[in-house]
């Protein structure tokens, strides 16, 4: 058990626009901390592990509030919650990994506090970096200097910066996305094994395949590029999926913790990534055989 502390008190900035906002990041002393959901912060700030003096309230920020399908792309604003990204009719019901977030991200109240930049941000084993890496997508961030592109995975902001979106390219209608988590306490938290597909076919082949774990090398996510790289341009089997997972999951070196060792890791590991390759390639055959 953790021993609850009283929050410190601290200063609150509410800025009514992400101008008047990047503005007061680029003038402020310290490092303020921003706040939009707070699944995060509020629980941290009250076991003490950070003790804010500035803190920036962004969550009336409605110019970071969207979903929009557009030249072949989505793009999602940060403050955009994960149950109104899950449950937005502008993505497509194909892409599964963000639809199934209503089942693996936490309980609905946190899904509808919970905001999309706000996991990316977070950093360690979270969803929206996995699922995102998954789809070749980016992370989008605005400070003083202007705008720039980051790798999900690898989103670092200086004191000045904030993500204002996520975007993705739309992988078309022979395209399928599928996201599970291996849990011992259902959607409470940190999955022991966290794993995202995506996959395209093209003339009834593998023409592009992605597949992301939550611990590929000690905590790192990761992809596996040479699991994909064997079945892409491929007809598949069962027992081709079998064989190439064995193969390359085998190699994966996930670190133990007090949740699972980091042989139960890869032996989770085989098991549901062969599960979510298989349930693509059925997925996009049964609609081609339609």
């Amino acid at each position: 058990m953790y021993e609850l502390k009283a929050v410190p008190s601290f200063e609150i900035f509410t800025p009514s626009s992400l101008t008047e906002l990047i503005s007061f990041l680029r003038e402020t002393d310290g490092s303020p901390v921003l706040y939009a959901g707070g699944t995060d912060l509020m629980p941290m700030m009250k076991r003490g592990k950070i003790k804010p003096i500035k803190v920036i309230d962004i969550s009336g920020l409605s110019e970071l509030n969207y979903i929009i399908h557009k030249n072949n792309q989505f793009r999602v604003g940060a403050l955009v919650t994960i149950q109104d990204f899950a449950t937005s009719s502008v993505i497509p019901e194909r892409y599964l990994s963000i639809k199934w977030l209503t089942k693996y991200f936490g309980a609905e109240t946190t899904r509808n506090m919970a905001t999309v930049g706000g996991n990316v941000v977070s950093g360690g084993e979270r969803d929206i970096p996995a699922i995102l890496t998954s789809l070749d997508g980016s992370v989008v961030i605005m400070g003083p200097d202007g705008k720039r592109s980051s790798n999900p995975l690898e989103t670092q902001l200086s004191p000045s910066e904030i993500v204002t979106e996520i975007a993705f390219d739309d992988w078309g209608p022979d395209s399928v996305s599928w996201f599970t988590k291996f849990e011992k306490r259902a959607s409470n938290g940190i999955g022991v094994v966290t794993a995202a597909v995506a996959m395209k076919l093209v003339d009834g082949r593998v023409s592009k395949l992605r597949t992301v774990l939550n611990r590929v090398d000690g905590r790192k996510v990761g992809r596996l590029h040479e699991l994909e790289n064997e079945l892409t341009d491929k007809i598949l089997t069962e027992t081709i999926i079998k064989t190439a997972v064995e193969k390359h999951v085998s190699k994966i070196k996930p670190a133990s913790d007090f949740r699972a060792s980091s042989e139960f890791r890869k032996h989770v590991s085989k098991v549901i990534l062969t599960r979510g390759i298989i349930h693509c390639w059925e997925f996009l055959v049964s609609r081609s055989n339609a």
